[in-house]
């Protein structure tokens, strides 16, 4: 017997009812799960680059303001204890003036050595390692101008086919003798900055595969042969693409000698805010290889943005490349640097009148530097336990302790329960940076019936420590 409209009405608006009073009887609490039991990528560190000359604008700070700058990047007490820094590998380009972007080759012309150049970058080494910064790892943007196709270190050319072996044996022993004369251990080649890029200042073009090629036949044999063991990193392209990486990789040489991919983060877009799809991506190839991926630049053009927006956004593309992309390095461009008008750097300096400026996305990816220490694991977290909250959790073998790292992205405060498992720390300390705080020690908290409650403040980064 069919229902009739009155019939079908009425059931309707029971079944609506229900509907309605069923999220109110079994909705639960927003919240988080980190679970220390369930391990994805080792975590290598974070970092920046001094390059092109900014290493000498740091030295030429007046001194107390130079040794507190130095403390604030690399000291993990003083202040956000990047562990990585990037280098260049100088090319013998004319110099223009201290801050250039060229700088003196250790081999000016062939079988000539000379290594009492680059002394602004020796020198940020060694105060870097002073205060526990551990991974050196050095780019060329250019070989000397006499390996190349143009014979000139700008605006692009290649490498000479019969200069494979050459260069092969000046990076071996740049390395070698960075350890010889300096005392310095490189931890990292990468023989191409931004290969896929026809820049005016020093630059190289390579494909894929002549890279694949200049590996298998040169640089990887060379390595073997003279003991070098710094690792080789490719591809370091300017844009977040994994397609150079993958030729690279289907050459079984390269695929065995080669443990760390990178890119690059820029874009063609310049818009202040990136939308973050553009600047992120699963290398999968790689990470199914076993492969450690780093993103070992990026910055933004424009107008230096010192607030706590650009700070959040900075932020989340850091955890983007951590919890998703599964990244094991992240770096910056320039740390302290003379772009104090862009936002090229994570702090402005002026040597001339000895002032500098700090700004949020500074401390906000130090939110993740300072307490991802290298050694730790990314761990499984809820990855959005609230509404505009990311968050991603790491554990430490060695010190035993778990940190969770939250970012808030909207106006208003989020509170939410974190469940621990695996976890055995029972105090809990955090760290906020937000519009009104850099790096603020909240209040010590206690792991109560396995958790505890987390607050992200609107519009703030924080990280909370377990031990």
């Amino acid at each position: 017997m069919g229902m009739n409209r009155r019939d079908f009405v009425r059931g309707a608006a029971v079944a609506a009812a229900a509907a309605a009073s069923a999220p109110r009887m079994m909705a639960q609490e927003p919240g988080a799960t980190v679970d220390a039991t369930v391990r994805h990528q080792l975590m290598d560190g974070f970092g920046f680059s001094e390059a092109f000359g900014q290493a000498y604008g740091l030295w030429k700070m007046p001194e107390e303001k130079r040794e507190y700058l130095l403390d604030l990047m690399f000291d993990q007490k003083k202040g956000m204890g990047f562990s990585i820094l990037r280098n260049i590998i100088q090319d013998g380009g004319m110099p223009k003036g201290p801050f250039s972007e060229r700088g003196m080759s250790i081999e000016p012309e062939p079988g000539k050595w000379n290594w009492n150049g680059d002394r602004d970058q020796i020198w940020l080494m060694g105060e870097a390692k002073k205060r526990g910064c551990g991974k050196f790892f050095s780019t060329v943007w250019s070989p000397p101008a006499w390996m190349k196709t143009t014979g000139m270190v700008d605006r692009g050319g290649q490498l000479r086919n019969d200069m494979y072996q050459t260069f092969a044996d000046y990076l071996a022993e740049y390395v070698l003798g960075y350890k010889k004369h300096f005392g310095i251990d490189i931890y990292a080649i990468s023989p191409a900055n931004e290969p896929d890029f026809l820049a005016p200042w020093p630059s190289c073009i390579w494909s894929g595969e002549q890279l694949a090629v200049f590996l298998r036949t040169a640089l990887i044999p060379t390595f073997e042969r003279r003991g070098v063991t710094a690792e080789i990193i490719v591809n370091e392209d300017a844009r977040w693409d994994d397609l150079s990486i993958n030729t690279i990789l289907a050459d079984p040489t390269c695929a065995k000698a080669v443990n760390i991919v990178a890119a690059h983060a820029y874009t063609d877009d310049y818009t202040p805010y990136v939308p973050l799809c553009k600047r992120t991506g699963v290398f999968r190839k790689a990470l199914g290889m076993g492969k450690r991926v780093w993103e070992t630049e990026v910055s933004a053009d424009g107008k230096n943005i010192t607030n706590i927006k650009d700070g959040v956004y900075w932020a989340r593309l850091v955890h983007e490349h951590l919890a998703v992309d599964q990244v094991s390095g992240w770096l910056w461009w320039w740390g302290a640097s003379l772009a104090e008008k862009s936002r090229g750097s994570l702090i402005g300096i002026d040597p001339r009148n000895g002032t500098y400026e700090l700004t949020k996305r500074f401390y906000t990816i130090g939110q993740y530097a300072r307490f991802v220490r290298p050694g730790a694991h990314r761990i499984e977290a809820t990855a959005m336990p609230d509404k505009d909250v990311d968050l991603s959790a790491y554990h430490d073998d060695a010190t035993g302790k778990t940190v969770v790292v939250a970012i808030n992205r909207g106006m208003q405060e989020r509170s939410f329960p974190v469940t621990l498992k695996g976890v055995t720390g029972m105090k809990v300390m955090g760290t906020r940076t937000s519009a009104t705080e850099n790096h603020a020690e909240l209040k010590e908290m206690h792991v109560k019936r396995g958790g505890f409650r987390a607050v992200a403040a609107a519009e703030s980064v924080t990280t909370w420590v377990i031990g």
